[in-house]
C-alpha cells in the first residue's frame, strides 16, 4: 500500500505577531489502499465551466481517498452528489495565486464522502454520500484558469 505524506504550514502576521499553524517537518500520512492516482491539469476558459471529475467516467478509480485541487486564478468549485437524480451540490471558492501559471494554495480532502444534512442544523444526522462530479467555473472575463486535480485511492 502506498501513502501520501502531506505537509501543511501557514503563518499569519497580525499586528507584528506571527501566528503559526501546521508543520513543515512533520507530515500527515494518508494511506492509499488501491495504489491508484490521477494527476491532470485543466484549462478553464473565461466565464466557462469544466467538469474535472466524474465518478462514472473515471470508473477505473471510482472513488478517491485523497483529493488535491489547486489553481492559478480564483475559481468556483462545485461538488455534486447524486448526479443525474437529485443533483445535490456544494460550491466553494478556490483562491489562486493571481498569477497565470503559478498555483495558489491547495484544497485538500481526505475522502470522497460528503454529508447531506437532511436533518436539523448542527446535528450532522443526514445521509452520507459520495462526490459524483466536480465542476470548476472561471468567472474571469479575460484570462484562462489552470486547475490541477490530483486524486488517489
Amino acid at each position: 500500500m502506498a501513502s501520501i505524506q502531506l505537509y501543511q504550514f501557514a503563518v499569519v502576521e497580525i499586528d507584528g505577531r506571527p501566528v503559526r499553524a501546521g508543520s513543515l517537518s512533520t507530515a500527515r500520512s494518508i494511506t492509499i489502499t488501491n495504489d491508484e492516482v490521477v494527476d491532470q491539469t485543466f484549462k478553464v476558459g473565461p466565464e466557462s465551466a469544466v467538469k474535472i471529475w466524474d465518478k462514472t467516467e473515471n470508473e477505473a478509480m471510482g472513488a478517491f481517498s485523497f483529493l488535491w485541487l489547486e489553481t492559478d486564478l480564483e475559481v468556483l468549485v462545485q461538488f455534486t452528489t447524486d448526479a443525474g437524480t437529485t443533483d445535490a451540490y456544494d460550491v466553494k471558492k478556490l483562491r489562486g495565486s493571481g498569477t497565470s501559471g503559478t498555483m495558489g494554495p491547495a484544497l485538500v480532502l481526505a475522502y470522497d464522502d460528503t454529508q447531506l444534512l437532511d436533518g436539523s442544523i448542527d446535528t450532522f444526522d443526514g445521509t452520507a454520500d459520495t462526490i459524483d462530479e466536480i465542476w470548476v467555473y472561471n468567472a474571469d472575463t479575460e484570462d484562462t484558469a489552470r486547475v490541477r486535480l490530483l486524486a488517489a485511492n
